[in-house]
């Protein structure tokens, strides 16, 4: 099994998207458009989920950590990220951090990312990957955190 190696700034990295979020939010303007607020939460959010690097990240795929062609990588969020921007957006900055806890990466496969997009809108997080019997490592505990065969 591959071991998880954080990048050496990655607490840096997510911190700094989340002080972003923070003045983004706080300094709302009526100038500032709100489909430019969520198009720049969207970009720190996927710098959040991509701190230590696009395939890099703490929880992997059984099928990721086999693969050798690292075309066949996708980085799926866990969570949904329109889910997140919709709570920013009305959130106040103190609750960011709550809602940023969600923003959390997976590296899978193309079949698997393709797979597990069936289940978008029906189950979140973990659960979706339960329902597409993904099963996934987190590589830093070596814990298997979902297993195929699970329901």
């Amino acid at each position: 099994m591959t071991r998880f190696n954080p990048h050496p700034r990655a607490e840096d990295r997510k911190r700094s998207a989340v002080v972003l979020i923070e003045l983004l939010l706080a300094n709302k303007k009526p100038e500032v458009l709100p489909e430019h607020v969520r198009e720049l939460l969207d970009t720190l959010l996927w710098k959040i989920t991509e701190a230590d690097g696009k395939y890099k990240t703490r929880h992997q795929s059984h099928a990721a950590l086999a693969c050798t062609d690292k075309g066949q990588l996708r980085h799926d969020h866990v969570y949904p990220r329109q889910r997140m921007i919709d709570a920013l957006m009305k959130a106040k900055p103190e609750e960011v951090p709550g809602i940023v806890k969600d923003a959390v990466g997976c590296t899978v496969t193309i079949d698997e990312h393709r797979l597990l997009s069936t289940f978008d809108g029906k189950h979140e997080g973990w659960e979706r990957y339960r329902k597409a019997k993904v099963a996934v490592t987190n590589t830093e505990t070596g814990e298997q955190e979902i297993f195929a065969d699970s329901e």
